[in-house]
């Protein structure tokens, strides 16, 4: 679909915005929220995990540390600036998840700027805690290679999938040809297997002789902030859009999702942001995928994504919640059969009070819990339930 009709919607405070889609989807409005500032003083907290006992593991994107924090409160780093790990501008410390797959609930996935000698990338890294849970070291590094520049437009989103399947949302470096060269990690989902790094069997380019194109599993993406899975196991990204057009998309197999920020004169290779690079370029040779959902003119730029169930949710059970940083907001969209997205509402309770939104996970608790990205030594971890 590559044009929706915007309604808006005012009642109660609440604002609802109503997207032309293939089904019809509920209107209610969201229960009323309450939000518990669970950590303060924190600076860029990227991401947030939680460990098979109910244990929560955040970054810190600048600080490069990783911390534990148990159910009681009581709060441990347990990864501080280890050696390699780089951050500049975008860069740093980002994407955080628990290895499911691995038994004994100790290991966790990172993704990071790295940097030593003349090896600059952004990498998948396994960690492994100690029995005591006091401190993590290096299990593997699943891979690297992904490119880095200044720092911009680094990603890094994680996600696990089933069995041992790890998607990686990465961003384009602000490079104009890497969203479209599928032996480049930029700009990509990727699908791995935890175990070794390697692509995923089953990835629409398993075959390829190039490694890293083996990963791919969608690509013509800019910067791909979040990542989230639906009960379908069906994959959805959250992206950056340039000066228009954030996107949430649904993501299918090999897609090709049009972005390709190069300059139609040929052998010009700069990052054309311009208003001739649409995030979703219908010009390109191929099919491109629309995306289900797109901020318009000017951006959002929407970031974290995850999805609530649970009878907590109510008719809320279901949505994907997506923060945005530049306009401070929490926003849960309906997902139609067809993985269209219909009803967006924004809850009031998170409609700039607490400033600019990233992090976005449900807890084994069934809350929402948010990061916010105001700067050095004012964030915040907020956890979100439904007002009893």
């Amino acid at each position: 679909m590559k044009a929706r009709s915007i309604a808006f919607i005012v009642a109660s405070a609440l604002t609802v915005l109503t997207l032309t889609a293939v089904s019809s989807p509920s209107q209610a409005a969201p229960p009323p929220l309450d939000v518990e500032e669970l950590e303060v003083g924190l600076s860029i907290p990227w991401d947030i995990t939680f460990l098979p006992d109910g244990s929560m593991l955040y970054t810190q994107r600048d600080l490069k540390t990783v911390t534990l924090r148990q159910s009681n409160g009581t709060k441990t780093v347990v990864l501080n600036s280890p050696a390699g790990m780089w951050n500049s501008g975008e860069t740093g410390l980002m994407g955080i998840e628990a290895d499911t797959s691995d038994s004994s609930g100790l290991t966790f996935f990172t993704c990071h700027g790295y940097k030593s000698g003349s090896t600059q990338d952004v990498r998948v890294v396994r960690w492994r805690l100690n029995a005591e849970r006091t401190s993590a070291t290096l299990d593997r590094t699943l891979f690297g290679g992904l490119p880095s520049t200044s720092g911009r437009h680094g990603g890094c989103s994680l996600v696990k999938g089933g069995s041992y399947a790890l998607y990686v949302g990465t961003g384009d470096a602000a490079t104009g040809k890497n969203p479209q060269s599928r032996t480049s990690g930029g700009g990509k989902v990727l699908r791995v297997d935890t175990r070794t790094g390697a692509g995923y069997a089953g990835n629409p380019f398993i075959s390829s002789s190039v490694a890293m194109k083996r990963r791919v599993w969608t690509y013509g993406h800019r910067n791909v902030q979040g990542l989230a899975r639906h009960s379908s196991s069906r994959i959805w990204s959250v992206e950056h859009g340039s000066y228009r057009d954030d996107e949430v998309n649904s993501l299918k197999k090999g897609g090709n999702y049009g972005w390709n920020p190069v300059p139609r004169k040929s052998g010009d290779p700069s990052y054309n942001e311009g208003s001739n690079s649409p995030m979703t370029d219908y010009n390109i040779s191929g099919d491109q995928r629309g995306a289900a959902w797109r901020s318009g003119d000017p951006t959002v730029a929407t970031s974290g994504a995850t999805f609530l169930y649970g009878s907590m949710w109510g008719s809320y059970s279901g949505r994907l919640a997506v923060t945005a940083l530049k306009d401070q907001s929490l926003r849960f969209m309906s997902v139609s059969s067809t993985y269209g997205i219909g009803t967006v509402t924004m809850p009031p309770e998170l409609d700039g009070d607490f400033g600019r939104l990233r992090g976005a996970v449900q807890g084994p608790d069934g809350a929402l819990y948010l990061t916010t990205s105001n700067g050095a030594g004012v964030d915040k971890i907020l956890r979100v339930t439904p007002s009893s």
